[in-house]
């Protein structure tokens, strides 16, 4: 287990019935196969509700969404009043946050419209508000309360 650059939390953890582990998701109420990605989703999504209290019944995991015709995944999505607020892009913390991360939050961000984009690979985090078509990188997701 790798650690990464934002806080410890305790999670629950299994081998499933083929001996892969697996780490429970509390969002979903749901055992997972551990990867590297879910390890850094798993940690983020503990991150927003504990450090900047989005309450858990507003984050949707895995939304489905079709871009340029090709059906796709985005990792996290928080809502606030019924609209996408904040997109959290997820990658293994071996994969660079790269321009190409962020084209695809930005191709996902078409159908969401969101205002916030988080993309992270658990070892470094890029912040965005998106306004009108405007991209400004920000240092931190503001609390929940601020939105």
């Amino acid at each position: 287990m790798q650690k990464l650059n934002l806080p410890s939390f305790q999670f629950r953890f299994k081998k499933d019935d083929q001996n892969r582990p697996c780490i429970f998701d509390s969002i979903r109420k749901k055992w997972l196969v551990f990867t590297p990605e879910e390890w850094v989703r798993q940690n983020w999504i503990r991150f927003i509700v504990e450090f900047l209290n989005y309450p858990e019944g507003i984050i949707q995991i895995e939304s489905g969404l079709k871009v340029n015709e090709n059906q796709r995944r985005s990792d996290v999505l928080i809502y606030k009043a019924s609209e996408a607020t904040v997109l959290i892009e997820c990658k293994a913390p071996k994969i660079k946050i790269s321009e190409s991360t962020l084209s695809q939050a930005l191709n996902y961000n078409q159908v969401y419209k969101a205002k916030y984009i988080v993309l992270s690979n658990g070892l470094s985090h890029k912040i965005f508000f998106v306004s009108e078509g405007e991209i400004k990188q920000l240092n931190e997701l503001p609390k929940f309360e601020d939105l």
